[in-house]
């Protein structure tokens, strides 16, 4: 089937497209119409000279797979669709699985329920699908978990292989975050994503990995995400810790919008301390949230222009007018349409209907975690807060630009309640708290954004329409001494490790991966901690969590 045979979402029910039989009129109408474009495309880029497409070193296929990526995606939303998402309470049937088998990973402990995972969401049962198939070497083979929380059960079994021995490589456990904007996709094999898990294991890059199926937007809002990843790195923590002589490393994996999710992973990790720190994280296409919140935000402040940022939420928002690149080379669009109703499930707000007006202690709330570090660590406001430089808008000239043009125009849909006037009093009343006496700055114990992050893999296109967020990304993280590495593809789109090698140059594909492969290698550079010296002290002088795995090996 072409989408997913879902019933319309609350925040859906009001687009007129998202009922049958209209939803599947409109989506084979549109799959239809962008079908007989693809002639005219081949044949016009085919003609004109190369340096006229939209980057020079693409060959058609290229030009094809993006262009009507960008224009198909029209049907989330116009009509609400869903693409390769899966019931995540639900348990695949796993004859159809040939590459990985599945698991269930019981509720984070309560133990570890601080911080931003101290939440109403409720804590469930999390999903993986688990790379390879075959049973890794320190399980028992049974295909039956061997770890529930509390459990003192040892690997003691003789049929046991013990992975430092006879091996020089350090097998590498990964914990992938699939991409999807937080509302697309599953962390299945057939689905797209699942392309970077099995190269991960193809090229032997990981020992093993953990695709975690967290529930999208549609099942439950922020921090839902974080609390199911968080689950699952306790429970692969928990298992590889029990095999005492081991070297393996842990790292967080995540593409687009599950590189957002490793950042909020990371930084709840570091900032309440229950568990060690991964040993790294590979950050593929990673999103800041900004494409993830652009049409919400831009909706609701009325920023009808394409190229806003917009992480430059309230109260910034207002003041910043900041273009994004590559409009033409990446599938990715800044259009405020209905599906930035989707993306207010984040915070888990309700839709208001046009005779609604906005809740102010709602938007309060809504601006207070769309401007926090677990949600936007790359908005202008974050950073300045942190006193990094904004690489979006380094002379300020888009801020200035965008005072002039500050609602300017409104969404058709949100027009009637959408007021110039009724929005200033919600942004007046909703102003405090964000900069100055913003909480999480003030009782952080680390004194720095990143401070005491894991080293990092961060690789992105440069055909990107997120590449000055990423630039801003790298240089806070190059600031506050993270051991980075970065590895620009390119002319690629966003995401193009999720692409065949039909679809994308293979040489740029291979380059990728080399980089990752290599940037790999480094742990088994990296010296086993002493036994003396397994705490990690943050950068004030506070005793901080175990750093890596090593430290949690030495501290037994």
């Amino acid at each position: 089937m072409i989408y997913d045979k879902n019933p319309p979402y609350p925040h859906y029910d009001h687009l007129r497209f998202a009922k049958e039989p209209l939803k599947s009129i409109y989506v084979f109408w549109r799959l239809f119409t962008t079908l007989a474009l693809v002639p005219i495309w081949v044949t016009y880029y085919a003609l004109i000279p190369r340096r006229y497409r939209p980057r020079a070193s693409w060959n058609l296929r290229q030009i094809v797979n993006v262009m009507f990526t960008r224009r198909i995606y029209k049907v989330t939303e116009v009509a609400g669709v869903t693409w390769g998402t899966r019931d995540p309470s639900v348990a695949p049937d796993e004859r159809l699985l040939r590459e990985t088998r599945f698991e269930w990973v019981k509720p984070l402990p309560e133990k570890y329920r601080t911080g931003i995972v101290k939440d109403h969401v409720p804590f469930t049962d999390v999903g993986c699908f688990v790379w390879p198939k075959k049973s890794s070497p320190i399980s028992n083979g049974s295909g039956k978990d061997l770890i529930d929380f509390g459990d003192s059960q040892q690997l003691t079994s003789s049929s046991e292989v013990d992975l430092e021995i006879g091996n020089d490589k350090i097998p590498i456990i990964g914990i992938f975050m699939h991409g999807g904007g937080y509302c697309h996709m599953s962390a299945h094999e057939s689905s797209r994503t699942s392309r970077i898990p099995r190269n991960l294991i193809k090229r032997k890059i990981c020992h093993e990995v953990y695709s975690v199926e967290y529930r999208l937007l549609q099942h439950a809002p922020f921090p839902a995400v974080v609390i199911d990843a968080a689950a699952v790195y306790a429970h692969v923590v928990e298992r590889y810790k029990k095999a005492h002589n081991s070297r393996w490393k842990i790292i967080l994996i995540g593409d687009s919008s599950g590189g957002n999710l490793v950042l909020s992973l990371a930084r709840w990790l570091r900032d309440e301390g229950h568990l060690p720190l991964p040993d790294g994280l590979l950050l593929l296409s990673v999103s800041p949230l900004r494409h993830l919140l652009f049409d919400f935000l831009a909706d609701y402040f009325m920023i009808y222009q394409p190229s806003c940022d917009t992480s430059h939420a309230l109260p910034e928002t207002l003041s910043s007018y900041i273009p994004r690149p590559n409009a033409n080379s990446d599938y990715l669009v800044d259009t405020p349409e209905p599906r930035a109703l989707l993306q207010r499930t984040f915070l888990g707000f309700k839709y208001h209907s046009g005779s609604e007006p906005p809740d102010i202690d709602e938007e309060k709330r809504l601006m207070e975690v769309v401007h926090s570090e677990y949600v936007s660590p790359c908005s202008p406001i974050v950073l300045k807060r942190w006193g990094h430089q904004l690489k979006q808008d380094p002379e300020g000239e888009h801020e200035e630009n965008f005072k002039r043009h500050i609602f300017h125009r409104l969404p058709t849909d949100l027009r009637k309640t959408r007021s110039p006037e009724t929005l200033n009093k919600v942004v007046a009343a909703a102003t405090v708290s964000l900069e100055h006496d913003n909480p999480y700055h003030k009782s952080c114990r680390f004194p720095k954004l990143f401070g005491d992050f894991p080293r990092t893999l961060v690789v992105c296109g440069d055909a990107e329409r997120l590449v000055r967020e990423v630039r801003s990304l790298i240089s806070a993280m190059e600031t506050d001494g993270v051991d980075l590495q970065t590895h620009w593809a390119p002319d690629a789109c966003h995401d193009p490790l999720i692409l065949s090698e039909f679809w994308w140059d293979k040489k740029v594909l291979e380059e990728c991966w080399n980089a990752i492969g290599e940037w790999a290698k480094g742990f088994e550079a990296v010296p086993t901690v002493n036994k003396t010296d397994s705490t990690k002290t943050s950068q004030d002088g506070n005793p901080g969590s175990p750093s890596s795995m090593d430290e949690i090996v030495a501290t037994q």
